[in-house]
Order: C-alpha cells, then sequence, then structure tokens
C-alpha cells in the first residue's frame, strides 16, 4: 500500500463531511484503508467506525443501518463471537466471518457497506436490496477506490471525464441507470449486488431480486390487514435511535401514513418537519398541517 493513500482516504472523508458529521475513523492494514463519516444514531458513544471481529483481522464500515442487528448478534454470540458495542454496524464482520460473502442475505436495512478481510486479502463492497444507499467505485492496475458520493471520489480520479452515454441516458430517462455514472470509469454497484475484489480479479454477484409471485387467494380484508402489520412492522424497526427522530412530512398519501403509523409505536413524541411554497398551487402545508395535529406531532414549517 502506498502510504499517501491514507492521506487520499481523508481527502475524500473531506467531502462527506455533510453526510456524517459527528464522527471520523481510518483503519489501514497491509494493503488497504478504510475510512468513514458518521452519523450517530444507534450507540452513539460507543459505534465509532471501523470496526473489527476479535482479532482485528476482519474490517468493517457502513452507510446506512441494519434493522435486525439484534437478533443477528444474538444468533452470532451464540455461536461464540464477542461483541463490545451496542452498535449495529458491528454485527457485520461477525456475520462475515461466520458466513462469508453471503452474509449480506442475512441482513435486513438499508446500507453500503465495505468488509476487508486481511487474512484472505479480499474487498467485499455491498448494497442493499433497492439501493436505498448509493455505493460508486473506480478501478484501474494499481488500486480499487469506493464512496458513498460521487463527489467524494472526485480526489482519488487522476482526470475527471463526463461519460457522454451517460448523459444521454441522463436526458432520456430522467436519471443515469447503473452501472453508468455521470464520469467515466466510475460506476455504481448495482442494487442487490455485491462487488468481491481480491488478487484473482473483480467479481459482481447479485443476492437477491425481486420476485413476483403468484397472487394469493385472500379475502379483501386479510390483505387489508396483512398490509397494515407488515406496514406497521416496518416503521417500527425503522424507528430504533438513540437521538430524536423526526419525519418528513409532505401531507401526502405515503409520508402521512408513516406519521400515523409511527405516532401509534412511538414512546415519545414525534417531531414533523414540512416544506411548503409561496405559490399555492404547489404549497401542501395545510395538509401536512392536518396530520400533524391530527396525530399531536412537534410540528416545524419551513417555506
Amino acid at each position: 500500500m502506498d502510504p499517501s493513500d491514507e492521506g487520499l482516504v481523508a481527502r475524500m472523508l473531506a467531502c462527506l463531511v455533510h453526510r456524517g458529521p459527528d464522527d471520523q475513523g481510518i483503519a489501514r492494514s497491509s494493503v488497504a484503508v478504510l475510512g468513514v463519516r458518521r452519523l450517530s444514531v444507534i450507540d452513539v458513544a460507543g459505534g465509532h467506525q471501523p470496526m473489527a471481529n476479535e482479532d482485528g483481522s476482519v474490517l468493517a464500515i457502513q452507510n446506512g443501518e441494519i434493522y435486525n442487528y439484534r437478533l443477528l448478534r444474538d444468533q452470532l454470540s451464540a455461536r461464540g463471537h464477542r461483541f463490545g458495542t451496542r452498535a449495529d454496524t458491528e454485527v457485520i464482520p461477525h456475520a462475515y466471518e461466520e458466513w462469508g460473502p453471503n452474509f449480506v442475505e442475512h441482513l435486513r436495512g438499508m446500507f453500503a457497506l465495505a468488509v476487508w478481510d486481511a487474512r484472505r486479502r479480499t474487498l467485499l463492497l455491498a448494497r442493499d436490496r433497492l439501493g436505498k444507499k448509493p455505493l460508486v467505485y473506480a478501478q484501474d492496475e494499481r488500486r480499487l477506490v469506493f464512496a458513498s458520493e460521487l463527489q467524494a471520489m472526485h480526489p482519488a480520479l487522476a482526470q475527471r471525464r463526463v461519460d457522454e452515454e451517460a448523459i444521454s441516458q441522463y436526458f432520456a430517462f430522467g436519471y443515469v441507470p447503473a452501472p453508468r455514472t455521470a464520469f467515466a470509469g466510475v460506476r455504481k454497484l448495482r442494487p442487490g449486488h455485491v462487488l468481491i475484489v481480491t488478487n484473482d480479479g473483480t467479481e459482481e454477484r447479485r443476492y437477491w431480486q425481486v420476485r413476483y409471485e403468484p397472487k394469493r387467494a385472500i379475502s379483501r380484508t386479510e390483505a387489508v390487514e396483512g398490509f397494515r402489520s407488515s406496514f406497521d412492522e416496518a416503521v417500527r424497526v425503522r424507528l430504533e435511535s438513540d437521538v430524536p427522530i423526526g419525519i418528513l412530512l409532505s401531507g401526502g398519501m405515503d409520508s402521512s401514513a408513516v406519521v400515523a403509523s409511527a405516532a401509534r409505536q412511538a414512546t415519545s413524541r414525534l417531531k414533523t418537519f414540512s416544506v411548503g411554497f409561496r405559490e399555492a398551487g404547489y404549497d401542501e402545508l395545510p395538509h401536512a398541517r392536518l396530520i400533524a395535529e391530527r396525530y399531536g406531532t412537534d410540528h416545524y414549517e419551513f417555506v
């Protein structure tokens, strides 16, 4: 590893302070450097990243949240793994130890993550099933660099060239489909995929894809109750936090449903935030205000 790579990672992290304002961590191994900016949500004091297994041979970082980390920690503890924090990220190196690259199939959450296995000299990058968290990377003959935001890649690029085909796709579709990005040579890791980098090369694997099951023969009442149960459970697992929780409330169906479910399940008064416009035709503040009043939230409005 070139010693200057640690300085490069520090410059890349400086581009991500707005996404991780609470903490910074850098760890180096024989041929790898991992860096992370942290937004502290779970185990604020003890959740410093990168995190390692017991002997430090496996390092992990993530941007996101593992919703089933308590269940995984119990399973892994029963198999002999030892934990030193309450942070959700700590299950990642241990899960990798236990299940290898397939460990991502056990994770429930939104995440972009990296695992460095020093013994096998293997880097694994993974992105959550639907791609809620971004992950981009670039590779040349000497190294692979990656980040959770495109602008953090800029310090690592010898030259920045626009990918003309990607720009054409943007004008056609309104976004740039993976694996392309706006810059030539920089790729998005696709949702539901892992990228495994070893001395033998680079391999991208799909670990999940949407399945369109046959329609179920159930009544409307069963469908409604089943959806309500699943929806409430999905909201509940996202309410776990060691810091105050806020919800962006537009007044539309989606965010209003989230507020309704969260208000029923939260242990403290919710904070809701709404952004309005001076143009009446675009302003949804009155709708959001009705929902906030209905569920008694601590409501804030911005124009």
